[in-house]
């Protein structure tokens, strides 16, 4: 259930945000806090509320942002990266190495010892499997699909494709589940993938 004034309190995020000059010259700030301050029933800093509103959407969605003010910090988020490849034949390499190759255009065009991935493919398989999801495309790729909860709307679950020249996928899942990002690892294996985690 959202907490009360929830969606005022998203709008005087953005009211406070309007103003581009130094917080502390913010000559609304002061009345724009006590509001705030009304709105949620906590005692906050007149500068720590300048301060998150500002740009905040360099450190957190809207939602996200109007959580903070509620409870104190920020909702709880997951993020994996799963990263696959496909090794040609009778190859082996050390995994980190090999990321590290990939990760980097003047060097990932220079590794011959994966397959080229079948992109179009595997981004179709992504999309028939989380048809239920919001998706936007940005060419090939990035691709990314979102999963918002409307009960919670701070809390939105996304699924990331970031190709590296056809030889390398990363999916980055923040706050996907389990069972989902199981389903990923099963479909990349069906294309014959290796598995790496990088903060593994």
């Amino acid at each position: 259930m959202l907490p009360e004034h929830y969606e005022e309190v998203k709008e005087l995020i953005e009211r406070i945000a309007d103003y581009y000059g130094p917080v502390e010259e913010n000559p609304l700030l002061e009345e724009q806090t006590a509001e705030m301050r009304r709105l949620t029933g906590r005692d906050q800093e007149t500068e720590e509320v300048g301060n998150w509103c500002f740009e905040y959407w360099s450190r957190a969605s809207l939602d996200e942002t109007a959580y903070f003010f509620f409870h104190g910090d920020l909702p709880e988020r997951e993020e994996i990266e799963l990263v696959f490849w496909k090794l040609k034949p009778g190859v082996a390499m050390e995994p980190q190495a090999l990321h590290e190759k990939l990760r980097y255009i003047k060097t990932c065009a220079k590794v011959k010892a994966v397959e080229l991935l079948p992109m179009e493919e595997i981004v179709s398989r992504f999309k028939e499997r989380f048809s239920d999801w919001d998706w936007q495309e940005d060419h090939d790729l990035p691709t990314t699909f979102r999963r918002a909860h409307p009960e919670e709307p701070w809390h939105v679950e996304e699924i990331m494709l970031f190709g590296y020249e056809e030889k390398m996928l990363s999916v980055t899942c923040t706050n996907v589940l389990e069972a989902d990002r199981m389903d990923i690892l099963q479909m990349m294996e069906g294309f014959g993938c290796s598995t790496y985690r990088p903060e593994e």
